[in-house]
């Protein structure tokens, strides 16, 4: 059961109570000020702590650069105002807080930040298991390979022999972690390329049922999560040209927000794709909550990539100039917006303690943030 040390904030405390939060089965231990939170998190050592900026008896920033002293594991997220200043842009980088996020905010925006900062499964990020068979005149023979590419269609195989063109194949895929029954799909062996002591396979479905191919394009396309505030639509994988939204349309209805954290990739013909599905969607009103680095590219490139909605959070690269080390961190487009210039924050880097800067241009990489005609 991971412990939350919390600021005494009524609003953070009413959207920990939210549904989705319950399924986390979090421990909450509450700090009235600065000294209590820190004195807690030396005793209690928490996993997280979300705590005000500003705090009575010492600030938010005091106790974080305190927290990360004698609870060194724990991760802090800092609550702040609409306005940030230089100065307190400059707070944020010398106190160590892994991430900033703006009052008021929504119970999912707080989610989002509360999965990622203890590394929990979020809904829509089920992982699963490929069991590959051959089959063969007496029946099948397991064989050992991994899948690089999964789809509804078909799936790109690595496997450590040879197979020839029209070699039928069962894949097993057993989601992780949940009590759904494996499904089970026969396939076809299209085209297969040597290189060196392995084979790189393209495998066609045959006959892929209507119940499978809903549980394929939840594993590997999209997944609708109804526990949120809103209906949250969890997409995944590539958009490319193969990409059909055709059969997302119609849960398309009133208010939806999409989690796009999982979409690695997007090339010119998925844009046309994404941008026409919005174009038809009969959505009300719509939100894009933790975006991808992919997914934030195209919308600062393409002026209709995000529709009639808005970004509320996403995946920014940050980089250490002393250990050489890259990682992303979730932000929140009003943080950018609060700040002076949109300057992104900086951060302590989790390894050698040094400076972790934001590893782009401003300018470029939040364009998807000014105004139309900017």
């Amino acid at each position: 059961m991971p412990k939350v040390l919390v600021s005494n904030n009524s609003a953070i405390l009413k959207h920990l109570a939210a549904k989705a939060f319950r399924r986390l089965g979090l421990e909450i231990i509450v700090a009235s000020h600065g000294d209590e939170a820190f004195q807690l998190a030396e005793s209690e050592q928490p996993d997280l702590a979300i705590l005000d900026a500003e705090m009575s008896s010492i600030s938010g920033y005091e106790a974080t650069q305190k927290i990360k002293v004698v609870a060194p594991d724990c991760r802090v997220v800092l609550v702040m105002g609409r306005r940030i200043s230089a100065d307190q842009m400059r707070r944020v980088s010398e106190s160590g807080c892994d991430e900033v996020l703006i009052a008021p905010m929504s119970s999912d925006e707080l989610y989002d930040v509360v999965a990622i900062q203890l590394t929990l499964p979020r809904r829509g990020s089920e992982r699963y298991t490929i069991d590959l068979a051959v089959v063969t005149s007496d029946g099948q023979r397991s064989i050992d390979g991994r899948v690089t590419n999964l789809s509804i269609d078909g799936a790109r195989l690595v496997l450590p022999e040879s197979l020839q063109e029209d070699t039928k194949l069962t894949l097993t895929i057993t989601p992780d972690d949940t009590e759904d029954e494996p499904v089970q799909i026969e396939a076809k062996v299209v085209w297969a390329q040597n290189q060196q002591a392995e084979t790189v396979i393209g495998a066609a479905f045959e006959t892929v049922d209507d119940q499978a191919r809903a549980r394929l394009s939840r594993l590997t396309q999209w997944d609708i999560i109804e526990d949120h505030e809103f209906p949250r639509v969890v997409l995944k994988g590539d958009i490319t040209e193969a990409t059909s939204f055709r059969d997302l349309l119609p849960v398309m209805v009133g208010r939806v927000d999409f989690d796009v954290s999982q979409v690695t990739y997007i090339n010119s013909l998925g844009v046309r794709e994404w941008v026409e599905f919005l174009q038809k969607a009969p959505i009300q009103g719509y939100e894009f909550h933790a975006c991808s680095i992919p997914f934030v590219i195209q919308a600062s490139l393409v002026e209709d990539f995000v529709g009639r909605g808005t970004i509320t959070s996403f995946f920014a690269p940050y980089h250490c100039e002393e250990c050489d080390m890259q990682e992303e961190r979730l932000l929140q487009s009003a943080t950018i917006l609060a700040s002076e210039s949109l300057s992104p924050p900086m951060f302590t880097c989790p390894s050698c303690e040094g400076e972790l800067e934001f590893d782009d241009i401003p300018r470029r990489y939040f364009a998807f943030l000014a105004p139309v005609g900017d």
